[in-house]
């Protein structure tokens, strides 16, 4: 192959300037050392998959590497196991576009199995990286897992990444887990993150500005094994034009424990939700509480700015306000049923 020289490395791909579909190239590099670093400039794919063991990085957002913006579905990459994807800028159009009305087909980063509850050790894709990307303009995932199974290696970790403008920051669209997600952005999103799958982690992640910024939905069984994680130490602020949803619980059953996290400008909505808490929130402006059916719900040593707009309860007598207070001393939750 031609220019390839990185500093005395096989493994450097120099852009064009064009729009030529690179993706044979890129594979070819791939498959052939395990490793391909993409210079400065544009690179257009058709939808790269990357062999296990392989490593794909850029010189940050000097990189882009492009989806056809003719495909109307697809994926720019495609991680497999023991991959790595790092430093570099993942677009899904040439020009600024918004986040689309639904989610749709078409991902950034996708990473895909096709485990089943019966069959899935065979089946699950391991223990990749990715890290240091900035993601735009997808109408599915910037980053979509699905079907990669619930064995504990079975894993994909995330860091240090900005996704925006797609149909959902962060896609875990069903039977995906044990996933860490840390310093992830998601803005600008139809939804900061849709976590269908089960003991996923989120630890300084923020899902601002979106028209929902956090979503677990299992109301029609999506996915088996559903929930059951955690996430600390994150934002949700300023969702739906300051009067959406920043985290919205849907069917749930195996519980799941926000802690040190901050919302204003976004409610909460749960629904046929189980085992759900809420511990060491600062709750800001504008915020409103929403909870009909399901079991206990748990909000503990929170702050409010001032008392919820509404909290509204339908349905569930195991609703519990503990310590929790306005920022003027006054207990927030009394006149809740359930409160302790």
């Amino acid at each position: 192959m031609e220019n390839m020289e990185f500093c005395g490395s096989r493994y450097l791909l120099e852009s064009t300037g064009d729009r030529t579909d690179r993706t044979a190239e890129i594979e070819e590099m791939l498959k052939t050392y395990g490793a391909c670093v993409l210079g400065a400039g544009e690179f257009t794919v058709s939808g790269i998959q990357m062999p296990d063991h392989t490593t794909l990085m850029g010189h940050g957002t000097a990189t882009r590497l492009y989806l056809d913006p003719s495909l109307s579905e697809g994926f720019a990459v495609q991680i497999n196991s023991y991959c790595t994807v790092k430093d570099m800028a993942i677009y899904g159009a040439y020009e600024d576009i918004p986040a689309p009305a639904e989610v749709g087909g078409r991902h950034g980063l996708l990473f895909a199995g096709t485990a089943t509850p019966k069959d899935y050790k065979d089946t699950c894709r391991r223990n990749s990286i990715i890290s240091g990307c900035l993601i735009r303009y997808f109408s599915g995932g910037g980053l979509t897992c699905v079907d990669t199974g619930y064995l504990i290696y079975a894993s994909l970790t995330a860091t240090n990444c900005h996704i925006l403008n797609c149909g959902a920051g962060i896609h875990i669209s069903r039977f995906s887990e044990y996933h860490e997600f840390t310093n992830m952005l998601c803005d600008s999103n139809l939804y900061g993150c849709i976590n269908n799958g089960g003991n996923n982690v989120f630890c300084n992640c923020g899902f601002n500005d979106n028209e929902t910024g956090f979503l677990m939905n299992n109301s029609e069984n999506q996915s088996p094994n559903n929930s059951h994680g955690s996430v600390v130490g994150c934002t949700f602020n300023h969702n739906g034009n300051n009067k959406g949803i920043g985290i919205q619980a849907l069917g749930c059953q195996h519980g799941y424990v926000f802690t040190g996290c901050q919302m204003f400008y976004s409610g909460i909505v749960l629904e046929d939700s189980v085992a759900m808490l809420f511990n060491s929130f600062n709750f800001g402006r504008n915020m409103e509480i929403s909870v009909k059916g399901g079991k206990l719900t748990v909000f503990s040593d929170c702050v409010f700015h001032s008392a919820p707009a509404s909290v509204t309860i339908e349905d569930n007598d195991l609703v519990k306000f503990v310590h929790c207070y306005t920022r003027d001393g006054e207990a927030v939750g009394e006149d809740v049923s359930g409160h302790e």
